[in-house]
């Protein structure tokens, strides 16, 4: 079971401006060697060093940042700074960039980059604590990730850290290191519990039309509020269901055209799925256990049967691997495929229209996403790429017009605004809106190089195409709600283990379901 997860109670910016460089200190505790190479760039996992700039990653919540970090404490990685796992070298600062997500492998010299200067009394669980020697910086530094007081703000606290031999759990003050080295700072893109908003998006009443919902902690569930109409201007469903410990997600799960909510667990040895068949709550309808909790859970018609089931992803090597399941009855996978950058997002859907789900990757690097898509499950390669959308928003797809092709859109938490396109085609949105609230003006995106976009597939007219099952693809962060905060103890004694039902999400590099 994964222990010390806490979350925040505090609300706080989506995202703020880069800090300062870190001040310098000349003593070392601890030899740690860094993943660097002869300029000083932190390492990657395909050889060649990251090229200077930041590497931020999509919003992540706080909890979601300490189940990340529990998982490699509990399976013991070992320290190395040469070695990775699932894409994230193993070392104290690869170890914060698998935790908060980033979209590469930073290292001590340039974390802050991507953080916000904070005073130490400030610290919430995720934040860290920054040590970067100037005069050794490949040996002299290090970093560590917060998880709660042990008594009151300002004095000791507990900790996780990538230290050799092995990822630490236990109080600064047992770690003998001195507090006037390290410099506190808060990841930009962290989400404060009370800004939680996380984006869906289904069938809702099985007119064939995806259109948004939102998922929000309302005490120990998630709250979901549904709209029926494109535009989001109606809340047409608004009830509690699941454990807001767990991913929200939707599907389709018993084929009658209909999206309805699920959640999946973020503990134990596999991912144990809660599934409704209705939009009132109440008690999940189908429970199954399918998946490596350290996988990406997506869900989609992988067979074209009209009922949406498991799958999970994989971020080992260069290319990502998906598992997928094609019944609801958990054992092994059906389906395995290799597709899609391991430093980019999965996403699923219905992309020409055939009403067999088919994977795809999409950044959040640069100006805009850029969405590589295929249509195939067996030797699958990229058969379309698409430029959409601002890599601070949410990426979610979904059928917006009813013509069975899934499409791109993004959601952005901050503001609460959707941006869809009807077309797999960069350029203008479609559709413009904050749920709730009334249509806004479409928004530019910037287009690709010609070079960089092979012509989409021809779309039939509408009325030649079947309906279009399934919920939107799985995209982005895991974001998850807040968990009850452990007593204070005055060591690092693990924290209440997450309840038994609902969920199993994996926590590799997660992403979010829609």
């Amino acid at each position: 079971m994964l222990t010390g997860l806490l979350a925040a109670v505090a609300a706080g910016a989506l995202s703020v401006p880069a800090a300062a460089a870190p001040d310098d200190a000349d003593v070392v505790d601890v030899p740690r060697p860094q993943g660097v190479d002869a300029q000083g760039l932190p390492l990657q996992p395909d050889g060649p060093a990251a090229a200077p700039g930041t590497g931020l990653g999509r919003p992540i919540t706080r909890m979601q940042i300490l189940a990340r970090a529990a998982i490699w404490h509990e399976t013991h990685v070992g320290y190395s700074q040469l070695k990775f796992r699932k894409g994230w070298r193993t070392d104290c600062s690869g170890y914060v960039s698998m935790a908060w997500d980033l979209a590469r492998n930073h290292w001590t010299g340039d974390l802050h980059q991507v953080g916000e200067r904070i005073d130490f009394d400030e610290l919430r669980p995720g934040d860290m604590l920054l040590h970067h020697n100037r005069s050794r910086p490949r040996d002299g530094s290090h970093v560590v990730l917060f998880e709660r007081w042990v008594d009151e703000p300002g004095g000791d606290f507990v900790m996780y850290e990538q230290t050799p031999p092995s990822v630490q759990h236990r109080t600064w003050s047992s770690s003998g290191y001195r507090r006037d080295r390290y410099r506190a700072y808060r990841y930009q893109h962290v989400i404060e519990t009370e800004a939680v908003w996380y984006p869906v998006a289904g069938d809702w009443n099985g007119d064939g039309r995806l259109t948004p919902g939102v998922a929000v902690p309302e005490g120990e569930n998630w709250r979901w509020r549904l709209s029926d109409d494109p535009h989001g201007a109606t809340t047409d469903a608004d009830f509690l269901y699941g454990d807001v410990r767990k991913l929200p997600l939707v599907g389709d799960w018993d084929g009658d055209g209909r999206y309805t909510p699920g959640t999946v667990d973020l503990t134990g040895e596999h991912h144990d799925w809660y599934l409704s068949n209705s939009l009132t709550g109440g008690a999940p309808d189908v429970r199954v256990g399918y998946g490596d909790v350290e996988k990406q859970p997506v869900v989609g018609d992988w067979d074209g049967n009209g009922t949406f089931t498991p799958g999970v992803v994989d971020a080992e090597g260069d290319v990502r691997d998906w598992y997928l399941a094609n019944s609801l009855s958990g054992g092994e996978h059906d389906v395995h495929v290799g597709y899609g950058d391991v430093r980019k997002s999965p996403i699923v859907g219905d992309w020409n229209g055939d009403r067999v789900f088919t994977p795809g990757v999409v950044d959040f690097t640069g100006d805009h996403r850029d969405w590589h898509l295929t249509n195939r499950l067996d030797d699958p390669a990229t058969e379309v790429r698409v430029a959409f959308g601002g890599v601070d928003a949410t990426p979610v797809t979904g059928d917006w017009d009813g013509d069975g092709y899934f499409t791109p859109g993004v959601a952005d938490p901050a503001a609460r605004r959707w941006q869809l396109s009807n077309a797999l085609a960069s350029g203008v949105a479609d559709t413009v809106f904050t749920y709730p609230g009334t249509p806004a003006p479409p928004v530019l995106v910037p287009a690709p190089r010609p070079s960089d976009s092979p012509t989409p597939p021809v779309r039939p007219a509408p009325s030649s195409l079947p309906p279009s099952p399934g919920p939107s693809a799985p995209v982005g962060a895991l974001p998850t709600g807040p968990v009850p905060v452990p007593s204070p103890a005055a060591t690092a004694s693990p924290a209440p283990a997450f309840a038994p039902p609902p969920g199993a999400p994996p926590l590799d590099q997660p992403s979010v379901q829609h």
